[in-house]
């Protein structure tokens, strides 16, 4: 993990501080930022402070808009098959950024890489999906072992109080069976 860098715009107050990242994102020069942070804040600081600050900045700013381009392609993929759940989409996701980093590897790169390192890591990642599809069974039997048990003593209940009624859900489940 990085250290944080910390600058003398850290140190502004709040609204100063958003209107300097604002002018900064604006395209305003670092003249003019300088200029801009004498003047509200009284404090001198080198174009180049100002220029390392906007870097840490854009930096960030692009960090937050892959992010979140990712998960606006997520909820769409989401959207498009509800059958998926959010740690399907997100292995979904993560499996084409691989396949895509790999793809743009120059033959060099693809050289250097080390493969143990590769298949290490596909290999958590086909561990991980594995682990989700195994308790995705997992759930879905005790899903269906609580419903038969559910229904039975529903059906048990029915048969004695409401033998009319379920009568009639027997011969619909019946008549179910038959158009399958």
């Amino acid at each position: 993990m990085k250290n944080r860098k910390h600058s003398k715009i850290d140190a502004l107050p709040q609204d100063i501080r958003s209107a300097v990242e604002e002018m900064i994102l604006g395209n305003f020069t670092y003249r003019e930022v300088c200029g801009y942070i004498q003047k509200t804040a009284n404090m001198t600081l080198s174009e180049s402070a100002v220029c390392r600050y906007a870097q840490g900045l854009n930096a960030t700013v692009q960090d937050l808009r892959l992010a979140s381009e990712n998960m606006r392609t997520l909820t769409e993929e989401m959207a498009k098959y509800p059958q998926l759940d959010t740690t399907e989409g997100i292995a979904r996701l993560v499996s084409h950024k691989v396949l895509m980093a790999v793809r743009e590897l120059s033959g060099d790169a693809l050289k250097e890489a080390d493969p143990l390192k590769l298949i290490d890591r596909c290999t958590a990642l086909i561990r991980a999906v594995a682990y989700k599809n195994e308790n995705d069974v997992k759930v879905k039997n005790l899903k269906d072992v609580a419903f038969e048990s559910f229904k039975e003593e529903i059906f048990d209940a029915m048969a004695k109080e409401d033998p009319e009624l379920y009568r009639q859900l027997v011969q619909f489940i019946a008549a179910r069976k038959d158009v399958e």
